[in-house]
C-alpha cells in the first residue's frame, strides 16, 4: 500500500490495483507507526493500521452508546473494508465486556415504552438471538398491562378509535386494548 498523504486525522492510500482508501486514524496511530515518514505500508503494516483504527474508532461508539453486536460490525464494515479484522476487533470488544447484547436487550426493555411483541422485533432486528431476547424478557420487570394502561392515560381524550390505532403502532394487540379498556371503563 502506497501512502499518498496524511493529512489531519487521515490516512490516504493507493493499493497495487490503483484503488484508493481513506483511513480514519489517531495523532497517536501516526506516532505509533510513524506514518508522516513512510512512503509504503507492508501488508501486516496495514493491517495493523486498520485493526488499531477499527478500535478507536468502536471505541468511539461504545463511548456515545451501547451498540449489539451485529449493529457494531454494520458500523464498522461500513468504514473499513478489511471485514477479518472488523470481525477480530468485534470479538475483542464482546470477549472483554465493552458488547453484551444481553445487557443491551435489557436495557432497551427496561427504558422502552412499547409492547413485548415489537420489543422483541426490534431487539431481533438488532441481530440479538431468539434465546438472548427470552432471557432478557424473563429477567426484567415488563408488565405489558401495567404498560398498556400508562400508555392509555396519556391518550385518553382521543376518540377510542384514534386510541385504539395508537396503541396498536405501539405494538399491543387489540384484544389487550379492548380487555383493559373495558377494566378502566368498569
Amino acid at each position: 500500500m502506497k501512502i499518498l498523504k496524511v493529512a489531519r486525522n487521515k490516512l490516504y492510500l493507493e493499493s497495487n490495483l490503483e484503488e484508493q482508501e481513506i483511513v480514519d486514524v489517531s495523532p497517536e496511530i501516526i506516532s505509533e507507526m510513524d506514518l508522516n515518514r513512510k512512503k509504503e505500508l507492508s501488508r501486516e503494516e496495514y493491517r495493523r493500521v486498520i485493526y488499531l483504527a477499527s478500535l478507536a474508532k468502536s471505541i468511539f461508539l461504545l463511548s456515545r452508546r451501547d451498540y449489539s453486536r451485529k449493529e457494531m460490525l454494520g458500523k464498522l464494515r461500513m468504514k473499513f473494508r478489511e471485514y477479518g479484522i472488523v470481525e477480530e476487533v468485534v470479538e475483542k470488544l464482546v470477549d472483554r465486556g465493552y458488547i453484551n447484547d444481553l445487557d443491551y436487550a435489557r436495557a432497551l426493555i427496561e427504558r422502552s415504552r412499547e409492547s413485548r411483541r415489537k420489543l422483541e422485533y426490534q431487539l431481533s432486528m438488532k441481530g440479538i438471538g431468539r434465546e438472548v431476547i427470552a432471557e432478557a424478557f424473563g429477567e426484567a420487570d415488563h408488565d405489558e398491562r401495567d404498560e398498556l394502561r400508562k400508555q392509555l392515560k396519556k391518550v385518553a381524550k382521543r376518540e377510542k378509535d384514534k386510541q385504539i390505532a395508537y396503541l396498536m403502532r405501539k405494538g399491543f394487540r387489540y384484544e389487550d386494548i379492548r380487555e383493559v379498556m373495558r377494566e378502566i371503563e368498569e
